[in-house]
């Protein structure tokens, strides 16, 4: 019996991915930037722009994240450490994207990071713009989670090069997972 392949000659080059990857990427690196280098305060418990009100203001809406979200609130300590090393991620995860350095590993923090926002995008007087911002970083992190898009154009290339395709581990699953 013969291999059916069903998309022959017509796969979608990575190249055309390119600005997907920027783009997702340069999102999450700008806001983590914004909280943690541009303006400190956001970060900082003692003043009026940080932002762990707007936790508050999440929790009706959080659905299966209202327990952890719950604790931090209690838990002044946990509250600043959650969102301060929130921000740090959104940070690395951008920049990798932005750099295509581990690119599938970034994309999979960018969509875990993203969808746990997902009922934030409802919130606020701009809500259609959130909601549809949110959906697009949804949507491009886990195409460029799925295509490695950082073997064109990114550092994930040389990696590809030297290492060829590594999964995470050599376990029944884990192993189809790749790195790069």
């Amino acid at each position: 019996m013969s291999k059916i392949n069903f998309n022959e000659g017509n796969a979608t080059r990575l190249e055309y991915i390119w600005p997907i990857r920027f783009a997702v990427g340069w999102m999450f690196l700008d806001g983590g930037l914004r909280k943690a280098v541009l303006k400190p305060a956001k970060l900082d418990p003692n003043s009026p722009s940080f932002v762990g009100g707007k936790l508050v203001n999440f929790l009706p809406h959080a659905g299966p994240f209202k327990p952890f979200l719950l604790m931090t609130l209690e838990n002044h300590a946990l509250n600043v450490t959650f969102l301060t090393i929130f921000s740090y991620i959104e940070i690395l995860a951008g920049l990798f994207l932005v750099i295509g350095l581990l690119t599938r590993l970034a994309a999979f923090g960018a969509a875990v990071m993203a969808i746990g926002m997902a009922p934030a995008y409802w919130l606020g007087s701009t809500c259609e713009d959130e909601w549809q911002i949110g959906s697009l970083l949804t949507a491009g992190a886990i195409v460029v989670m799925l295509t490695g898009a950082g073997r064109v154009w990114g550092l994930d290339y040389f990696l590809y090069k030297k290492f060829g395709d590594r999964g995470i581990a050599n376990v029944p699953i884990l192993k189809w997972i790749k790195l790069w």
